[in-house]
């Protein structure tokens, strides 16, 4: 008999853990909605940049998401170490209609609006610190019909 409810318990749980909330959505028609993925090249190395606050939109529907502060998202991040004034180029690919670029200052709380090229790109500050980078940008709605904004931020180093 404890042979048997072992069985009958192990099937319960493997048919528990093999459900997929995924497949479900997909057949209610349903999918989730993020924004496009921006990532920075520095020395010739790419990297994620953190997902921040977005608000992302369909002829349907529309995904939004409030995060923290750029600090607390990033507050166990470990900064990536960059040389002074290296070149940093911002890499989307999808281009919004409108963008801001910040670098604040963390031990002073300073922040500077920063100019991106027409090639996306900008350089890191000069003067040795931690920095967070915070990328703001809109997208217009294009040919997949989804549009919307978002938030992205990065944590650096100036050695």
């Amino acid at each position: 008999m404890y042979k048997l409810l072992t069985v009958v318990s192990l099937l319960f749980l493997i048919a528990g853990c093999s459900y997929d909330s995924s497949e479900e959505q997909v057949k209610k028609g349903s999918k989730k909605l993020l924004p496009p993925v921006v990532q920075l090249e520095i020395e010739d190395t790419v990297y994620n940049m953190e997902q921040g606050d977005y608000c992302w939109r369909d002829e349907e529907s529309a995904e939004c998401l409030s995060l923290p502060t750029p600090i607390e998202i990033l507050e166990y991040e470990k900064a990536l170490p960059i040389k002074k004034k290296a070149t940093v180029t911002l890499l989307t690919k999808r281009r919004p209609t409108e963008q801001t670029l910040t670098i604040s200052d963390v031990e002073s709380n300073q922040i500077e609006e920063i100019s991106l090229t027409k090639n996306h790109k900008f350089k890191a500050p000069a003067k040795k610190g931690v920095y967070i980078i915070n990328y703001y940008a809109i997208w217009e709605k294009n040919d997949s019909g989804t549009s919307g904004d978002s938030s992205y931020v990065f944590k650096i180093e100036v050695k």
